[in-house]
């Protein structure tokens, strides 16, 4: 199996909120959280907060979906709490997809599509997505795929 630094996640963002609220209301704790004015790995002064669920990097590189059902289905049972708490702090949910694509002609490149359950959830909790794609050559020795932003 092809392995990356690809992963997924589900973020809650406000622009100033305790993410230990969202933590406590859903039940799960996050893969990373930050507080409006936290010193964020590339930003010295983060201007919102955010709350987010993600999953391991280097666990699945041809089949994205089985990432993003990972989260959907954490997330399947909080529809109600998560938009209770949208609707509270007045937040922003994203679905983020971040690839790393090998540029090597003689490997296979991922594949993205979202099932009927993926798209329900998004549609009732009122989700956008985005998709990050970062390039690497396997075939280059120096390979470093620096995509951890904040």
């Amino acid at each position: 199996m092809e392995l990356s630094n690809s992963y997924v996640y589900f973020a809650l963002k406000g622009a100033d909120f305790d993410p230990k609220i969202i933590s406590d209301r859903i039940g799960i704790e996050p893969s990373d959280s930050w507080e409006n004015g936290n010193k964020g790995k590339y930003n010295p002064n983060l201007n919102y907060s955010c709350w987010k669920l993600s999953t391991e990097k280097g666990k699945e590189y041809i089949n994205i979906d089985k990432l993003v059902d990972e989260i959907v289905t954490k997330l399947s049972d909080k529809i109600e709490i998560t938009n209770e708490l949208k609707k509270e702090l007045n937040l922003d949910s994203v679905l983020e997809i971040v690839l790393d694509i090998d540029t090597n002609p003689d490997k296979p490149t991922p594949a993205i599509g979202h099932d009927l359950k993926t798209i329900d959830f998004l549609y009732r909790t009122q989700t956008i997505t985005d998709v990050d794609i970062y390039r690497f050559n396997s075939s280059d020795e120096k390979i470093k795929t620096p995509h951890n932003k904040r």
